[in-house]
């Protein structure tokens, strides 16, 4: 399954995982439909909460949290990295969070090349945020339920279109079909039920495996 095949790569090392993709990359910014995805405020919270000065970074972990299901997957792996040092526990739950996301909205878009940008936030996670997951496996399962359970419960209230600026067709597309970026509505359902059902058994392995 392919869903279970991208859950499963989020516990992967950093150096396999430098070894099956290209090295991290920007989105695009894209014409027509395209044009319309505004990142910018995502790009912001995202360069704060990664800020080596607490000043910076605390403000902005204030303000995801205040409604974060109305942020993009970018902003809760950030999330997850900015919260890894002092609270390992919730920098798990939201990186979960963040990961099903895009996951699920990866596989919603028609472009599968698309998907190649949930591995660029694998790319990301700081090494505190890997460790705490590697070293913590006993409460894994429990947070990726958890993380499940938060995420059927608050719809998503971001541009849930910002994954097809991974894609190739979004670099190359003159964008006037707006059709063309999202399958229809009526197949998301169960899409996002077989996502849950790869990430939580991907959890379930990785946290059964031996160290």
């Amino acid at each position: 399954m392919r869903i279970f095949s991208l859950c499963m790569a989020l516990f992967l090392p950093a150096t396999v995982l430098a070894q099956q993709a290209p090295a991290p990359q920007a989105p695009v910014q894209g014409r027509g439909v395209y044009a319309t995805i505004d990142m910018r405020p995502a790009n912001d919270l995202v360069r704060r909460l990664n800020s080596t000065t607490g000043g910076e970074r605390r403000p902005a972990i204030r303000e995801v949290l205040k409604d974060p299901a109305s942020h993009m997957p970018p902003v809760l792996y950030a999330l997850g990295n900015a919260l890894a040092d002092d609270d390992p526990d919730d920098a798990v739950f939201w990186y979960h969070v963040g990961r099903i996301r895009a996951v699920y909205d990866s596989f919603r878009v028609k472009d599968i090349t698309a998907r190649h940008g949930v591995t660029v936030l694998g790319q990301g996670l700081s090494l505190p945020l890997r460790s705490a997951q590697f070293y913590q496996r006993g409460n894994l399962v429990a947070l990726a339920q958890k993380a499940i359970d938060w995420d059927s419960r608050n719809p998503r209230n971001y541009d849930q279109r910002w994954i097809a600026l991974y894609g190739k067709l979004a670099a190359t597309s003159a964008g006037t079909n707006a059709d063309e970026i999202v399958l229809p509505e009526s197949e998301w359902a169960g899409l996002l039920q077989k996502v849950y059902e790869a990430h939580l058994k991907s959890v379930r392995e990785f946290a059964e495996h031996k160290k």
